[in-house]
Protein backbone atom coordinates (compact mmCIF):
# COMPACT_ATOMS: atom_id res chain seq x y z
CA UNK A 1 0.00 0.00 0.00
CA UNK A 2 1.25 3.29 -0.78
CA UNK A 3 2.42 5.31 2.23
CA UNK A 4 3.52 5.37 5.36
CA UNK A 5 1.88 3.60 8.50
CA UNK A 6 -0.62 5.84 10.71
CA UNK A 7 1.30 4.22 13.41
CA UNK A 8 4.77 4.63 12.66
CA UNK A 9 4.21 8.63 11.70
CA UNK A 10 1.81 8.62 15.52
CA UNK A 11 5.25 7.59 17.19
CA UNK A 12 7.42 9.86 14.93
CA UNK A 13 9.47 6.95 14.42
CA UNK A 14 13.16 7.09 12.43
CA UNK A 15 13.72 6.77 9.04
CA UNK A 16 16.39 4.23 8.24
CA UNK A 17 19.49 5.53 6.19
CA UNK A 18 17.99 9.07 7.23
CA UNK A 19 17.96 11.79 9.60
CA UNK A 20 14.34 12.15 9.18
CA UNK A 21 11.78 11.21 11.31
CA UNK A 22 8.08 10.08 9.81
CA UNK A 23 6.09 13.45 10.55
CA UNK A 24 8.86 14.66 8.31
CA UNK A 25 7.55 13.03 5.29
CA UNK A 26 3.89 12.34 5.69
CA UNK A 27 0.70 14.23 4.40
CA UNK A 28 -1.83 14.01 6.98
CA UNK A 29 -4.87 15.10 4.58
CA UNK A 30 -3.40 12.72 1.45
CA UNK A 31 -5.05 9.50 2.46
CA UNK A 32 -6.53 6.53 0.79
CA UNK A 33 -10.32 6.16 -0.42
CA UNK A 34 -10.86 2.63 1.03
CA UNK A 35 -7.87 2.14 3.68
CA UNK A 36 -7.31 4.56 6.08
CA UNK A 37 -4.28 3.08 7.67
CA UNK A 38 -1.66 4.88 5.06
CA UNK A 39 -0.60 8.36 4.31
CA UNK A 40 0.69 9.55 1.61
CA UNK A 41 4.29 10.68 1.26
CA UNK A 42 5.57 14.22 -0.02
CA UNK A 43 8.32 12.73 -2.00
CA UNK A 44 10.44 16.20 -2.29
CA UNK A 45 11.20 16.06 1.64
CA UNK A 46 14.41 14.69 3.31
CA UNK A 47 14.08 11.29 4.32
CA UNK A 48 10.87 10.62 2.04
CA UNK A 49 12.97 8.43 -1.06
CA UNK A 50 14.86 6.57 2.04
CA UNK A 51 11.64 5.77 3.31
CA UNK A 52 11.29 3.79 -0.10
CA UNK A 53 14.52 2.55 -0.33
CA UNK A 54 13.92 1.01 3.38
CA UNK A 55 10.88 -0.90 2.55
CA UNK A 56 11.80 -2.65 -0.67
CA UNK A 57 15.44 -3.56 0.62
CA UNK A 58 13.47 -5.57 3.34
CA UNK A 59 11.30 -7.18 0.80
CA UNK A 60 14.21 -7.71 -1.47
CA UNK A 61 16.15 -9.52 1.42
CA UNK A 62 13.12 -11.94 1.96
CA UNK A 63 13.88 -12.40 -1.38
CA UNK A 64 10.15 -10.86 -3.28
CA UNK A 65 10.41 -10.78 -6.64
CA UNK A 66 6.98 -8.99 -7.10
CA UNK A 67 5.84 -5.83 -5.50
CA UNK A 68 1.99 -5.00 -5.79
CA UNK A 69 2.12 -1.05 -5.12
CA UNK A 70 -1.64 0.15 -4.55
CA UNK A 71 -3.41 3.12 -4.04
CA UNK A 72 -0.66 4.50 -6.60
CA UNK A 73 -2.21 4.12 -10.08
CA UNK A 74 -4.78 6.17 -11.10
CA UNK A 75 -8.68 5.02 -10.22
CA UNK A 76 -12.20 5.91 -10.78
CA UNK A 77 -14.53 3.72 -8.71
CA UNK A 78 -17.91 3.91 -8.22
CA UNK A 79 -17.67 7.68 -9.04
CA UNK A 80 -14.74 8.18 -6.88
CA UNK A 81 -11.88 9.97 -8.82
CA UNK A 82 -8.54 9.33 -7.14
CA UNK A 83 -5.03 11.15 -8.99
CA UNK A 84 -2.26 9.34 -10.12
CA UNK A 85 0.62 9.57 -7.95
CA UNK A 86 3.99 10.33 -9.97
CA UNK A 87 6.19 11.48 -7.39
CA UNK A 88 5.55 8.02 -5.13
CA UNK A 89 5.35 5.79 -8.17
CA UNK A 90 9.23 7.20 -9.46
CA UNK A 91 10.06 6.49 -5.65
CA UNK A 92 9.19 2.66 -5.15
CA UNK A 93 10.41 2.34 -8.88
CA UNK A 94 14.13 4.18 -7.80
CA UNK A 95 13.81 2.30 -4.63
CA UNK A 96 13.41 -1.20 -6.36
CA UNK A 97 16.70 -0.09 -9.14
CA UNK A 98 18.78 0.05 -6.07
CA UNK A 99 18.00 -2.75 -3.88
CA UNK A 100 20.38 -5.19 -6.24
CA UNK A 101 17.22 -7.60 -6.62
CA UNK A 102 15.21 -7.65 -10.12
CA UNK A 103 11.54 -7.23 -8.77
CA UNK A 104 8.37 -6.38 -10.89
CA UNK A 105 6.45 -3.45 -10.05
CA UNK A 106 2.58 -3.57 -10.20
CA UNK A 107 0.47 -0.23 -10.03
CA UNK A 108 -3.07 -0.89 -8.55
CA UNK A 109 -5.62 0.34 -8.78
CA UNK A 110 -7.64 0.98 -12.01
CA UNK A 111 -8.64 2.55 -14.51
CA UNK A 112 -5.00 3.58 -15.56
CA UNK A 113 -5.03 6.64 -18.24
CA UNK A 114 -3.15 6.39 -21.57
CA UNK A 115 -1.74 9.73 -21.18
CA UNK A 116 0.31 8.65 -18.56
CA UNK A 117 1.41 5.51 -20.79
CA UNK A 118 5.17 6.86 -21.21
CA UNK A 119 5.64 7.46 -17.42
CA UNK A 120 3.79 4.05 -16.83
CA UNK A 121 6.18 2.33 -19.00
CA UNK A 122 9.47 4.11 -18.16
CA UNK A 123 8.70 3.02 -14.23
CA UNK A 124 6.61 0.31 -13.81
CA UNK A 125 6.13 -3.54 -15.27
CA UNK A 126 2.66 -3.49 -15.22
CA UNK A 127 -0.54 -1.51 -14.27
CA UNK A 128 -4.54 -1.73 -13.94
CA UNK A 129 -6.14 -0.44 -16.62
CA UNK A 130 -9.81 -1.32 -14.77
CA UNK A 131 -11.26 -1.61 -11.52
CA UNK A 132 -11.32 -4.41 -9.84
CA UNK A 133 -12.26 -7.24 -12.16
CA UNK A 134 -14.82 -10.41 -11.07
CA UNK A 135 -16.77 -13.18 -11.98
CA UNK A 136 -19.00 -10.86 -14.12
CA UNK A 137 -20.12 -11.14 -17.90
CA UNK A 138 -20.83 -7.33 -18.23
CA UNK A 139 -17.16 -6.72 -16.55
CA UNK A 140 -15.76 -9.01 -18.44
CA UNK A 141 -17.67 -7.40 -22.11
CA UNK A 142 -16.11 -3.86 -21.05
CA UNK A 143 -12.65 -5.17 -20.33
CA UNK A 144 -12.98 -5.82 -24.32
CA UNK A 145 -12.43 -1.45 -24.75
CA UNK A 146 -9.99 -1.22 -21.73
CA UNK A 147 -7.50 -4.01 -23.93
CA UNK A 148 -8.19 -2.11 -27.63
CA UNK A 149 -7.94 1.16 -25.65
CA UNK A 150 -3.77 0.17 -24.31
CA UNK A 151 -3.12 -2.43 -27.23
CA UNK A 152 -0.75 0.04 -28.97
CA UNK A 153 1.02 0.79 -25.58
CA UNK A 154 2.04 -2.99 -24.78
CA UNK A 155 6.23 -3.40 -24.76
CA UNK A 156 8.44 -6.04 -23.34
CA UNK A 157 8.50 -5.40 -19.61
CA UNK A 158 5.76 -3.14 -19.31
CA UNK A 159 1.93 -4.47 -19.55
CA UNK A 160 -1.06 -3.17 -19.54
CA UNK A 161 -3.06 -5.24 -16.86
CA UNK A 162 -6.92 -6.21 -17.08
CA UNK A 163 -6.72 -7.40 -13.70
CA UNK A 164 -6.70 -11.09 -12.32
CA UNK A 165 -8.16 -14.63 -13.70
CA UNK A 166 -11.45 -15.09 -11.42
CA UNK A 167 -12.31 -18.77 -12.54
CA UNK A 168 -11.72 -21.58 -10.76
CA UNK A 169 -12.71 -22.15 -6.79
CA UNK A 170 -12.84 -18.31 -6.18
CA UNK A 171 -14.10 -15.57 -3.35
CA UNK A 172 -11.99 -17.38 -0.53
CA UNK A 173 -11.29 -14.70 1.73
CA UNK A 174 -12.79 -12.06 -1.22
CA UNK A 175 -14.37 -8.99 -1.12
CA UNK A 176 -16.74 -9.92 -3.55
CA UNK A 177 -19.62 -12.81 -2.49
CA UNK A 178 -19.21 -15.99 -0.85
CA UNK A 179 -16.93 -18.43 -1.93
CA UNK A 180 -17.85 -20.23 -4.75
CA UNK A 181 -17.12 -21.72 -8.13
CA UNK A 182 -16.75 -18.86 -10.84
CA UNK A 183 -20.19 -17.64 -12.19
CA UNK A 184 -18.68 -17.38 -15.41
CA UNK A 185 -19.96 -20.36 -18.18
CA UNK A 186 -17.43 -22.63 -19.87
CA UNK A 187 -17.49 -20.55 -22.86
CA UNK A 188 -17.23 -17.50 -20.70
CA UNK A 189 -14.29 -18.48 -19.21
CA UNK A 190 -12.93 -19.15 -22.45
CA UNK A 191 -13.27 -16.26 -23.69
CA UNK A 192 -11.84 -14.56 -20.48
CA UNK A 193 -8.89 -16.41 -21.39
CA UNK A 194 -8.92 -15.97 -25.07
CA UNK A 195 -8.82 -12.09 -24.89
CA UNK A 196 -5.97 -12.25 -21.52
CA UNK A 197 -3.91 -14.09 -24.07
CA UNK A 198 -4.04 -11.73 -27.46
CA UNK A 199 -4.30 -8.79 -25.60
CA UNK A 200 -1.10 -9.92 -23.48
CA UNK A 201 -2.11 -8.95 -20.18
CA UNK A 202 -0.73 -10.33 -17.21
CA UNK A 203 -1.98 -13.62 -16.15
CA UNK A 204 -2.79 -13.22 -12.24
CA UNK A 205 -4.91 -16.56 -11.54
CA UNK A 206 -7.50 -15.72 -8.99
CA UNK A 207 -9.01 -19.12 -8.10
CA UNK A 208 -7.84 -21.38 -5.37
CA UNK A 209 -5.40 -23.42 -7.06
CA UNK A 210 -6.24 -26.93 -5.44
CA UNK A 211 -9.53 -26.67 -5.49
CA UNK A 212 -9.75 -26.08 -9.73
CA UNK A 213 -11.45 -27.71 -11.95
CA UNK A 214 -10.75 -29.29 -15.41
CA UNK A 215 -11.47 -26.30 -17.64
CA UNK A 216 -9.49 -24.06 -15.68
CA UNK A 217 -6.76 -26.45 -15.32
CA UNK A 218 -6.59 -27.48 -18.59
CA UNK A 219 -6.84 -23.00 -19.87
CA UNK A 220 -3.66 -22.21 -17.32
CA UNK A 221 -1.47 -25.36 -18.83
CA UNK A 222 -2.48 -24.93 -22.38
CA UNK A 223 0.88 -24.26 -23.52
CA UNK A 224 -0.16 -23.25 -27.30
CA UNK A 225 -2.22 -20.74 -25.88
CA UNK A 226 -0.13 -19.32 -23.34
CA UNK A 227 2.80 -19.02 -26.22
CA UNK A 228 0.25 -16.36 -27.58
CA UNK A 229 0.01 -14.31 -24.11
CA UNK A 230 4.34 -14.71 -23.77
CA UNK A 231 5.27 -14.54 -27.76
CA UNK A 232 3.32 -12.55 -30.01
CA UNK A 233 3.67 -9.31 -31.42
CA UNK A 234 1.55 -6.60 -32.62
CA UNK A 235 -1.62 -7.22 -31.16
CA UNK A 236 -4.52 -5.35 -31.72
CA UNK A 237 -8.25 -5.66 -32.64
CA UNK A 238 -9.04 -6.37 -36.17
CA UNK A 239 -12.39 -6.01 -35.99
CA UNK A 240 -15.70 -5.07 -34.66
CA UNK A 241 -18.97 -6.19 -36.49
CA UNK A 242 -21.80 -5.65 -33.56
CA UNK A 243 -21.50 -8.64 -31.38
CA UNK A 244 -18.72 -10.27 -33.17
CA UNK A 245 -15.04 -9.28 -32.65
CA UNK A 246 -11.47 -9.84 -33.76
CA UNK A 247 -8.47 -9.83 -32.72
CA UNK A 248 -4.72 -10.40 -34.63
CA UNK A 249 -1.48 -11.14 -33.65
CA UNK A 250 1.94 -11.87 -35.31
CA UNK A 251 4.07 -14.72 -34.36
CA UNK A 252 7.40 -13.20 -34.52
CA UNK A 253 10.22 -14.55 -36.87
CA UNK A 254 7.85 -16.53 -39.06
CA UNK A 255 4.65 -14.92 -41.50
CA UNK A 256 1.99 -16.82 -39.18
CA UNK A 257 -0.76 -14.84 -37.44
CA UNK A 258 -2.42 -15.95 -34.03
CA UNK A 259 -6.07 -14.84 -34.34
CA UNK A 260 -8.73 -14.73 -32.01
CA UNK A 261 -12.79 -14.78 -32.37
CA UNK A 262 -15.03 -13.75 -30.26
CA UNK A 263 -19.07 -13.68 -30.48
CA UNK A 264 -20.30 -11.48 -27.52
CA UNK A 265 -23.92 -11.39 -28.52
CA UNK A 266 -27.00 -13.50 -26.45
CA UNK A 267 -27.30 -15.94 -29.83
CA UNK A 268 -24.79 -18.22 -31.50
CA UNK A 269 -23.58 -17.12 -34.74
CA UNK A 270 -20.61 -17.67 -37.07
CA UNK A 271 -17.91 -15.35 -36.66
CA UNK A 272 -15.35 -14.53 -39.99
CA UNK A 273 -12.51 -13.29 -40.55
CA UNK A 274 -11.52 -12.97 -43.94
CA UNK A 275 -7.89 -13.15 -45.73
CA UNK A 276 -7.56 -9.94 -47.11
CA UNK A 277 -8.36 -8.22 -43.46
CA UNK A 278 -5.69 -10.55 -42.18
CA UNK A 279 -2.82 -9.30 -44.37
CA UNK A 280 -3.07 -13.12 -45.67
CA UNK A 281 -4.03 -12.37 -48.97
CA UNK A 282 -2.43 -15.19 -51.81
CA UNK A 283 -1.69 -17.37 -48.58
CA UNK A 284 -2.70 -20.80 -48.04
CA UNK A 285 -2.83 -21.03 -44.07
CA UNK A 286 -2.94 -24.62 -41.84
CA UNK A 287 -5.41 -23.41 -38.99
CA UNK A 288 -5.10 -24.93 -35.47
CA UNK A 289 -6.93 -24.34 -33.09
CA UNK A 290 -4.94 -23.77 -29.91
CA UNK A 291 -7.92 -24.47 -27.47
CA UNK A 292 -8.62 -27.82 -28.89
CA UNK A 293 -5.26 -28.31 -29.88
CA UNK A 294 -6.15 -29.68 -33.41
CA UNK A 295 -5.48 -28.77 -37.03
CA UNK A 296 -8.98 -27.49 -38.91
CA UNK A 297 -7.22 -27.91 -42.35
CA UNK A 298 -6.35 -25.29 -45.61
CA UNK A 299 -7.95 -21.91 -45.88
CA UNK A 300 -6.98 -19.62 -48.65
CA UNK A 301 -9.44 -16.93 -48.66
CA UNK A 302 -11.34 -16.43 -45.34
CA UNK A 303 -12.08 -18.32 -42.05
CA UNK A 304 -15.07 -18.70 -40.24
CA UNK A 305 -16.37 -20.45 -37.09
CA UNK A 306 -19.72 -20.97 -35.71
CA UNK A 307 -19.40 -19.82 -31.84
CA UNK A 308 -21.61 -20.03 -28.84
CA UNK A 309 -23.17 -16.67 -27.26
CA UNK A 310 -20.34 -15.24 -25.51
CA UNK A 311 -18.17 -17.95 -26.55
CA UNK A 312 -14.88 -17.40 -28.35
CA UNK A 313 -11.88 -19.33 -30.28
CA UNK A 314 -8.11 -19.00 -30.67
CA UNK A 315 -6.05 -20.21 -33.54
CA UNK A 316 -2.56 -20.16 -35.34
CA UNK A 317 -2.79 -19.80 -39.01
CA UNK A 318 0.51 -21.01 -40.46
CA UNK A 319 1.59 -19.70 -43.88
CA UNK A 320 2.84 -22.68 -46.28
CA UNK A 321 5.32 -22.00 -48.49
CA UNK A 322 4.90 -20.77 -52.09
Amino acid sequence: MRGIPVQAVEHNTPILGSSAHACDIAQPADVCYWFKGNYGINMTREGAQAYYDSIVQLYASWGADFIKADDINSWDGEGQHEPYHTDEIEGVAEAIRKCGRPIVLSLSPGAARVCNANHLRRHANMWRISYDFWDNWAALKRQFDHCRLWSPYVTEGGWPDADMLPIGRIGIRGEVGEPRATHFTPEEQVTLMTLWCIARSPLMFGGHLPDSDPLSLAQITNAEALAVNQCSANNRELFRRGEQIGWIADVPGTDDKYLALFNTGEAAATVTATFAEMGLNGATCVVRDLWAKRDEGRFTRQFGVQLKAHAAGLYRFQVLPG
